[in-house]
């Protein structure tokens, strides 16, 4: 038989045991002034990347596409009667021939819903410009103009 003495004696030890264990590896905790308790980031955890990678948008892109926008300047994109015009133009500045396609898209200004987008294909000769034209692309009487955006784009088709 077992006496109670032995008894909480046994329980004791397991209790210190129990705590000496559990306080293994932990760093030192030391309370600031606010009362709150500061601990060390622990060598095995490292902090999350919160910058946005940087990305580069003037080379060719994963598709094969290439951006060629700076080329194209935009004169009009109008609407007159409920119907949508553009007209701008697009300088080849490099030494070879462009196939390309220029793309013409007219935006929600308030919350960027496309209402259309129109797309050409044009093949401009090296270091000529040619007329970029679309008439009547869009009509739709109900758009006012003022919250619309015209947006464009133009890719290289052999990239």
């Amino acid at each position: 038989m077992r006496r109670p003495l032995t008894y909480a004696a046994g329980l004791a030890l397991a209790v210190t045991s129990v705590v000496g264990v559990a306080g293994c590896g932990q760093p030192d905790q030391a309370p600031t002034d606010e009362g709150t308790v500061s601990v060390p980031i622990q060598p095995t955890i490292t902090p999350l990347q919160t910058e946005p990678e940087a990305v580069e948008t003037s080379a060719a892109g994963s598709g094969g596409l290439f951006d060629l926008g700076d080329l194209l300047t935009t004169e009009s994109c109008d609407q007159t009667d409920g119907v949508w015009s553009y007209r701008g133009t697009f300088a080849n500045t490099t030494g070879e021939e462009l196939p390309i396609t220029v793309a013409i898209s007219l935006v929600s200004s308030a919350d960027m819903t496309l209402l259309t987008v129109h797309e050409m294909d044009l093949t401009v000769p090296p270091g000529e410009t040619v007329p970029v034209e679309a008439p009547a692309f869009h009509s739709d009487p109900d758009v006012d103009p003022a919250t619309v955006q015209c947006l464009t784009g133009v890719t290289d088709k052999d990239q």
